[in-house]
């Protein structure tokens, strides 16, 4: 199995408008999909460096280093590595020369974003970028992973807001990943989903299949070593994470993947699904960790909260990833 370093390509791309605001695209000899211009680092690059190397290359165009403007941190699908995820850091500066094509560039394009955007743009386009600059709602995650527990809770609403959750998913064509097991919570949402003709990927350790815990029915049930790579392999798998009330492994999972990605490691949403006020006490206490300055309000801020699954998903929808903490 792959590590996380070695699935993932780090890029610098910039947003390039002409007077009429259209933003530049180019599409790289040899591939078909259409991208802003930029590249991957080399030696010693900080991210902003990149983004001027590369449009000096691709483009010809020499941009002044205080007219850079980071945008964001997005994570999507790479357009022209199959199995690879790009983590790609995104500006905008102002047009300063007119572009022209290199030998690296095949075709330069500008592009109406507030028009219907053509289907041959990479998905850091079509699914991050663009929504975030023009305010347009990002389509829903392909996959969400969920995390939640193995017990029901001590009342009814737990597994009502677990059944509501699958099977709002499967209704809106969502997928779960989730951690493959039969019991508790974790089955409620697998079977509401499944039953509502839903897509469910669960990842469960060998052990835990020894231990019987294993749901059968799923649409793919994947067995791997470690809990390590159980949650490595769930976090490749989905676009976005949402914590149903659970105990520790549940908190271990959420803190994990929001952690991830105050890091950079992914720029993926990570909500909470509050029922029945059950994460109260943990948002009071990620409260207290701001006001007592161990956490950056951008954070607590980027963290989803809602208490039914139509405010979970059109927050996920707008979301837009915080600055990473630690950068190049």
């Amino acid at each position: 199995m792959n590590s996380e370093a070695e699935q993932i390509i780090h890029v610098s791309a910039v947003v390039l408008r002409n007077a009429a605001g259209e933003v530049l695209t180019v599409r790289k000899t040899g591939t078909e999909r259409f991208m802003f211009p930029g590249g991957k680092p080399e030696a010693g690059e900080s991210a902003a460096d990149t983004a001027l190397r590369e449009c000096a290359e691709e483009i010809g165009v020499q941009l002044d280093p205080e007219g850079l403007r980071e945008i964001g941190t997005f994570r999507c699908a790479a357009a022209n590595e199959p199995g690879f995820d790009l983590v790609a850091t995104v500006f905008e500066h102002p047009s300063q020369a007119e572009p022209s094509a290199t030998a690296e560039i095949a075709e330069l394009r500008w592009l109406d974003a507030s028009a219907p955007w053509p289907a041959d743009l990479a998905p850091l386009l079509a699914e991050h970028v663009l929504p975030a600059i023009t305010g347009a709602a990002r389509p829903l995650p392909g996959n969400i992973v969920v995390f939640t527990g193995s017990k029901t809770g001590d009342g009814p609403a737990y597994g009502l807001a677990a059944d509501r959750l699958g099977a709002g998913l499967a209704r809106r064509g969502v997928g779960i990943v989730y951690g493959g097991g039969h019991v508790g919570l974790m089955g409620r949402v697998a079977d509401a989903a499944l039953e509502a003709g839903g897509r469910v990927h669960g990842v469960i350790t060998q052990a835990l299949v020894d231990g019987e815990t294993a749901h059968t029915g799923l649409t793919h049930l994947e067995i791997v070593g470690t809990m390590h790579e159980r949650k490595e392999r769930m976090a490749s798998l989905g676009d976005a994470f949402v914590a149903l009330p659970g105990g520790a492994g549940t908190l271990e999972e959420f803190f994990e993947a929001w952690t991830w990605q105050h890091l950079g490691i992914h720029a993926k949403p990570v909500a909470l699904f509050n029922v029945d006020g059950f994460w109260d006490p943990l948002l009071a206490m990620i409260d207290s960790m701001v006001q007592r300055g161990f956490l950056a309000s951008a954070y607590r801020d980027a963290l989803i909260v809602g208490t039914d699954v139509d405010e979970l998903l059109a927050r996920l929808s707008t979301w837009t990833p915080p600055e990473r903490k630690w950068k190049k």
